[in-house]
């Protein structure tokens, strides 16, 4: 934000007591506030995209593979379900280092929001699956398909109707995790608008703004959620 426009905001706080949005305010900041919603979006997308294929990958090895790898992953899933998400983000933050692996804190972000959303979506992609009924499994293998054909082919097409509502529902938790990320510098949504607060102290203007952004950023994916039921089920 430039010096003439701190000249401008500054005043601003000599009448914070009043109970009026100050709406210059608000168009003043939100330039900087959608740059920081674009942040979270790029973050939110790579992360929704990766959890999923993580998701249907250990999933899917869950289901094929051996009582050693099922425990592996079912520990995974537990460690995910109930550790605090701001644990797990500061867990990844310091431990990729220790193995050699050095990322900025944008991809770290990414990372972590990847676990998380994938912890979640095993457990609901392996309920969908095994909700079906077993006939369509013994059939697809009376057929010659292999067990790892008969999944891609036959069962998560059909699961995917069941998955896509608590999917979109957990994924959109994940998204709004992506607020914890400020806690290791990543300049998101969350961490700008509580900048913004502590450099003019305006609070109420920049959380209505902060909310406003978060909805249309979460009200996307629903959108795209339900645009997706309503193909799967044509």
């Amino acid at each position: 934000m430039s010096s003439d426009s701190r000249a401008r905001l500054k005043p601003w706080t000599s009448a914070s007591a009043m109970n009026v949005l100050d709406i210059q305010f608000m168009l003043e900041i939100l330039p900087k506030m959608l740059f920081a919603a674009l942040v979270t979006l790029e973050i939110s997308v790579l992360a929704v995209v990766f959890s999923i294929a993580l998701g249907i990958l250990l999933t899917t090895w869950k289901l094929l593979g051996g009582k050693v790898s099922g425990a592996l992953i079912q520990a995974f899933v537990e460690f995910t379900r109930g550790v605090p998400q701001l644990v797990q983000i500061a867990i990844i933050y310091f431990a990729l280092p220790r193995f050699g692996v050095v990322l900025n804190e944008f991809w770290t972000g990414v990372v972590a929001l990847t676990f998380i959303g994938a912890g979640y979506a095993i457990e609901i992609i392996r309920g969908a699956v095994e909700s079906l009924d077993r006939g369509q499994r013994e059939s697809a293998i009376a057929l010659g398909l292999s067990e790892l054909q008969t999944l891609f082919l036959v069962l998560y097409p059909q699961a995917a109707r069941r998955i896509l509502p608590p999917l979109t529902n957990e994924l959109a938790n994940v998204i709004k995790a992506s607020a914890l990320l400020s806690v290791i510098s990543v300049n998101e949504l969350t961490k700008v608008a509580n900048d913004i607060i502590f450099e003019y102290f305006v609070v109420i203007e920049v959380l209505i703004e902060l909310a406003g952004l978060y909805i249309v950023i979460i009200g996307g994916l629903i959108w795209l959620s339900r645009a997706l039921e309503k193909r799967t089920r044509a």
